[in-house]
């Protein structure tokens, strides 16, 4: 078993690092697209068989749960993408550790389910939280064959698995909900999906455990691990008290609701943002040493990812009643004002995620992991000071604390490629522009349409006239990242063609000749 299977480097050439990169931006995305829309389908079905309860009472466990897999993972899975030369050695002493870790958090949390049940004060998550402790277990055993694929950027494998676990989950638990199982319905989700996913990463990949472990292995990906670590704990709780507070202090169903809200505007990061960031580390960790590139790339990818993102976000703050209502229905009307003061954050975050890509690509997890300590402090103080006004004024303190982060988070991120914070906006503001005239446009096209309308027409309308609008206003103004866009997209095709002839030796007509030239 070779030491570096599945982790060949990515070459240094510009030619072979773009087109890997931007085939698994391809991939990733396909997947993302895939996996969030089934998840939104899966959502909407189960939201009119289930109760904002149940939603509620899942939230109060799986917030703890995703907490303690931080420690089953302790950023190790990261520190071996960032690392050059990756052993044998190291994968295996980082499976066996993972596995350990998932076994034992499981034992803990099995231990400790009626203490959970009685901080919220809802006898049913003793049993509850049994079964997703299964998680721990299941989900350690694949963390590093999932590394090897992303250090790899071989997401087209990644992309069979998420969709399969989506798949599976998803049918397991409307199966499930039809037939009145509640919130179980929605624990066997979870746990179905992780299943599925680790027995297909084993039987993709081709890694295997040796029964080698060694802490001087471990100790060579700590230093970055660890400050990896520190800062995904800091995020994690600073993204996250909001729902362990409201599921103390108010309740299951208001908790629903708000999960909910805060899941649809996850849906564009996922889709987009997190899609890219996930590619973009390990093909940047390649030109660590190319300040210059490594930030023109950011640059642009960027660009990219608020051509996309920043319309979504704004078209959903105008259009959030009858898209609530249309998908949801009026039993989840306290979703409106929430999920629109969330459009507003997710339109931040999904510029932000990119900004975890330089720290991680240049070796500086330390840096990270300080500036997390400031953010993260002042968005405690913001839900904690929203919490007397319920999940509305939870909502607005972190919307407000989101805002203010932006400086700092965005300022010492590019510091560390000699970009600055003004300059991240202004390459943002044509798409900005756009957006902002696309939202009003539509704003004041719904405000004509006759009362009598029911939501799911306007919404239609509302949708295809945002989207006409704001294609040709993109074209119209010829926005560079537009122009980006549309050339990498066709440049990609151009290839395929390219492949696709060279690849039938008979063919010799002028054509092939012509494309043969062209090349």
């Amino acid at each position: 078993m070779g030491s570096s299977e599945g982790l060949g480097q990515i070459e240094d050439s510009a030619g072979s690092f773009r087109e890997k990169t931007v085939r698994g931006i391809g991939w990733s995305l396909l997947s993302q697209l895939m996996v969030q829309f089934l998840n939104l389908v899966t959502l909407v079905v189960l939201a009119h068989l289930l109760s904002p309860r149940d939603f509620g009472l899942l939230a109060m466990i799986t917030v703890i749960t995703n907490f303690a897999n931080i420690f089953a993972e302790m950023g190790l899975s990261s520190a071996l993408i960032q690392k050059q030369d990756v052993q044998q050695i190291h994968l295996s002493s980082v499976f066996w550790l993972n596995s350990v870790m998932g076994l034992f958090l499981a034992i803990i949390f099995v231990c400790c389910s009626s203490h959970i049940s009685r901080f919220y004060a809802e006898p049913r998550l003793t049993q509850l939280t049994m079964l997703i402790s299964a998680n721990f277990v299941i989900g350690s055993i694949s963390i590093v064959q999932r590394t090897i694929l992303v250090k790899s950027l071989d997401f087209r494998r990644l992309t069979l698995v998420d969709v399969l676990g989506v798949c599976a989950g998803a049918g397991v638990a409307i199966l499930m909900a039809v037939s009145g199982a509640g919130v179980w319905s929605l624990a066997w989700q979870s746990v179905t999906a992780s299943f599925v996913s680790t027995v297909i990463l084993w039987l993709l990949s081709s890694w295997r455990p040796c029964f080698l472990f060694e802490w001087s292995a471990i100790r060579d990906l700590l230093g970055f691990g660890s400050n990896l670590l520190g800062t995904q704990l800091l995020n994690y709780w600073s993204r996250n008290l909001d729902y362990i507070l409201i599921g103390r202090f108010i309740g299951a169903r208001p908790l629903g609701v708000y999960k909910n809200a805060y899941q649809i505007m996850l849906f564009p990061l996922a889709n987009v943002s997190q899609v890219i960031a996930r590619v973009m580390f390990p093909a940047l960790s390649t030109i660590q040493e190319d300040k210059e590139r490594v930030r023109k790339i950011f640059l642009k990818v960027t660009r990219a990812i608020a051509l996309v993102t920043f319309p979504m976000m704004l078209g959903l703050f105008v259009t959030v009643e009858p898209f609530v209502v249309t998908l949801f229905g009026r039993n989840w009307a306290g979703m409106i004002p929430i999920l629109r003061i969330f459009s507003l954050v997710g339109m931040m975050q999904s510029i932000g995620t990119l900004n975890g890509n330089l720290y991680l690509s240049q070796g500086r997890a330390d840096v990270q992991f300080r500036v997390s300590l400031l953010v993260r402090t002042i968005a405690v103080l913001g839900i904690v000071i929203g919490l007397r006004w319920g999940i509305f004024g939870v909502a607005l303190g972190y919307a407000i604390a989101s805002f203010i982060n932006s400086y700092p988070s965005f300022s010492y991120a590019g510091r560390l490629v000699n970009l600055t914070y003004w300059q991240l906006w202004r390459n943002l503001s044509g798409v900005l522009g756009c957006s902002i005239v696309m939202a009003v446009c539509i704003g004041a096209a719904g405000a004509y349409m006759p009362p009598t309308w029911p939501h799911w027409l306007v919404l239609s309308v509302q949708v295809v006239f945002g989207a006409v609008l704001y294609a040709a206003l993109i074209h119209l103004v010829r926005l560079p990242a537009y122009l980006e866009v549309r050339g990498a997209i066709s440049e990609y095709l151009r290839q395929q063609r390219v492949k696709h002839f060279s690849n039938i030796p008979e063919y010799h007509s002028e054509e092939q000749v012509d494309v043969q030239v062209a090349r």
